[in-house]
């Protein structure tokens, strides 16, 4: 099965699509399959807390996230591709994962899984910031990434961060090019493709 590659970036050609494509690249060498969602061309609304999820065991809201559902669950790995806005992740791919609520809640609290708990899957996450390094830069990104990716039921290899983007763009970071390359053949080599 393929590997979901989330672009959290509304940014067509900057250091997260730069990302992006070193990741598209390595896959399509090792002839690997993968879909790349770029959730701001998506309708995804904000969880509203309503608690439906906590006793259907899903969402109610219909819109871009119930294609997505089934995507996590069909998938191999996730890679989840983001700028740094203000310490943490934009709204938009907080919402998408606020909305994986859905799978916890089919999980511990209804103890029905709607996500298949025995699946192998791998995946890691890629933080850019455009300041230089400072110590909380990624900080408030790994507490929200490390909860999706239990959400979503995928051991998380890793993060990498990439700082000072506003001044040595991914493209030109020869040392992030290669960290991305080397995690997304360790993501590949886990999967077992």
């Amino acid at each position: 099965m393929s590997i979901l590659l989330i672009n959290a970036s509304p940014r067509k050609s900057k250091n997260c699509y730069q990302a992006l494509c070193n990741i598209k690249s390595t896959l399509e060498k090792e002839n690997v399959d993968y879909e790349i969602i770029n959730i701001w061309e998506m309708n995804i609304e904000y969880c509203n807390a309503c608690g439906y999820c906590s006793a259907k065991g899903v969402c109610h809201i219909n819109d871009d996230m119930k294609s997505l559902y089934k995507k996590f669950d069909m998938s191999s790995g996730t890679v989840v591709i983001s700028p740094v806005y203000f310490d943490s992740i934009p709204a938009k791919l907080k919402s998408l994962i606020d909305r994986t609520q859905a799978f916890y809640a089919s999980k511990y609290i209804l103890k029905k899984p709607s996500i298949d708990r025995n699946k192998h899957r791998v995946g890691f996450f890629v933080s850019i910031g455009g300041a230089k390094k400072y110590t909380t830069q990624f900080l408030g990104s790994k507490i929200v990434i490390d909860f999706f990716y239990r959400s979503i039921n995928t051991k998380l290899l890793g993060d990498l961060y990439i700082p000072n983007t506003d001044e040595v763009e991914v493209k030109d970071n020869n040392n992030a090019l290669e960290d991305i390359e080397t995690m997304t053949l360790r993501l590949i080599k886990e999967v077992g493709i």
